[in-house]
């Protein structure tokens, strides 16, 4: 038999518990718009990342960054990678190659980025029986470089399909031609190649 005391006190938690419960339709918890903003904001080209490096840069507390962090990548506004360092591994964020640099999106890489770039190319050892099949490849090359560069990242096989059809540089198939290029693209100024492991996505870093 309940007393009149014990039956107040379930009363009182069913309303504490009532108050606690969120109401039917709701949205789910998420981080704040300005939260995102301000992560999304940490991000001003390819370069990937790190939990603690977003942490230190907009003094959000790690948690909250995590969350806004995975918001962005659901929404497609970063892309995650695992990126390894001897036996270590840490988890990185980067913009993907679908999302526009603010400072890339003219299309013209920095001026003087691109005159060393030349000058790499210019000098550069490529294979070929002729002069002019020489320059054909350092044509290939440097599209490739040009490519990376104004996306801002870029899988292979997005490079190979921008570049590949109007620079085939005498290669009769895809495969080949991309044994020319990549080892001499990854050489040139801004562009880092994929680690080993990794998604197959080149980034570029302005100056």
């Amino acid at each position: 038999m309940w007393t009149g005391h014990e039956h107040g006190r379930m009363s009182q938690e069913g309303e504490r518990d009532d108050a606690m419960t969120p109401a039917d339709g709701d949205p789910p918890d998420r981080p704040a718009v300005v939260e995102r903003d301000a992560v999304a904001n940490a991000f001003v080209d390819a370069t990937p990342r790190t939990l603690p490096e977003v942490v230190d840069d907009i003094g959000l507390e790690c948690e909250r960054t995590r969350d806004a962090l995975d918001a962005l990548v659901a929404a497609d506004d970063l892309a995650t990678k695992r990126l390894t360092a001897g036996d270590a591994t840490v988890r990185a964020w980067y913009l993907p190659a679908t999302a526009h640099v603010e400072r890339l999106a003219s299309g013209t890489p920095d001026a003087e980025r691109a005159d060393a770039v030349e000058d790499a190319i210019a000098t550069m050892d490529v294979p070929g029986v002729s002069e002019m099949m020489q320059d054909w490849r350092r044509d290939a090359i440097r599209g490739a470089w040009e490519y990376v560069a104004e996306h801002g990242a870029a899988t292979d096989d997005a490079i190979v399909d921008a570049v590949y059809a109007a620079h085939s540089a005498g290669y009769d198939d895809r495969g080949s031609w991309w044994e020319c290029v990549r080892p001499r693209l990854a050489s040139l100024p801004g562009v880092t190649p994929p680690s080993e492991g990794d998604d197959d996505v080149w980034t570029y870093v302005p100056v």
